[in-house]
């Protein structure tokens, strides 16, 4: 765990919240950023995803919508979960101050979702039920995609994956992707996923053990998740 550095008012504008934990994380993975995004960036893995967490018992995915952002903007400086869904589209209607606005926004998917988590007490001798209202939006463009959660338990979630190409060893690691070239070494080599994970949150006293173990423990199942099924998909 590190302790955050901005100060309040920056990161409550950032996060929408001061943070009282943070964690990051990164991991290699040994396929294309065209197989891996879609599985940890977008809803089409985002329930096995959330799955993995060892506390989730429900998940529920919302119908999606999406979201606007400026133009000048990425998903690494906001907070879009408790943010308006875009308008639609004029249809003969008189423009507006927000549709004028709406027209210089760059516009996002977003998924809504609720999950429950069941959180052990006093060493598991109780256990009490957390459900988190949450959204994943992402970017593909960018290759950036964020999850954002508020529970009712008062911990909320701001964690940010970004996804980077990265060249990787093919010897033994088997998976998608095309070789690219050989090593100096005379490795062969392709083009594999760096996935740098940042998890930016606020916690009451009481559940702050769990809160700053389960990133760890989660983004290690992240990584597992990712190989498993992206092994399995190339194998097909």
């Amino acid at each position: 765990m590190s302790t955050p550095t901005s100060s309040p008012s920056d990161s409550e504008q950032h996060f929408g919240f001061t943070p009282n934990f943070s964690h990051t994380h990164s991991v290699t993975l040994h396929h294309p950023i065209s197989a891996v995004f879609p599985i940890l960036g977008t809803t089409q893995g985002h329930e096995r995803v959330c799955r993995l967490s060892s506390l989730c018992t429900k998940f529920e995915l919302f119908d999606a919508d999406e979201v606007g952002i400026g133009e000048e903007e990425s998903l690494q400086d906001v907070h879009v979960r408790t943010v308006p869904a875009a308008a639609a589209a004029a249809t003969g209607e008189a423009e507006t101050k927000e549709t004028q606005a709406d027209a210089h926004r760059c516009t996002l998917p977003r998924q809504p979702f609720t999950m429950t988590e069941t959180v052990p007490l006093v060493f598991g001798l109780f256990k009490t039920n957390v459900v988190l209202t949450g959204t994943l939006t992402w970017d593909e463009a960018a290759r950036v995609a964020l999850y954002e959660t508020w529970s009712n338990s008062g911990v909320q979630v701001w964690k940010l994956r970004v996804f980077e190409e990265a060249d990787v060893d093919v010897e033994g690691n088997g998976g998608g992707g095309d070789d690219v070239g050989s090593h100096e070494t005379g490795t062969k080599i392709r083009k594999g996923t760096k996935v740098s994970e940042r998890i930016e949150g606020i916690c009451p006293k009481y559940l702050r053990a769990i809160c700053t173990y389960e990133p760890v423990s989660y983004s290690l199942r992240i990584e597992q998740l990712a190989a498993r099924e992206l092994s399995r998909i190339h194998a097909v």
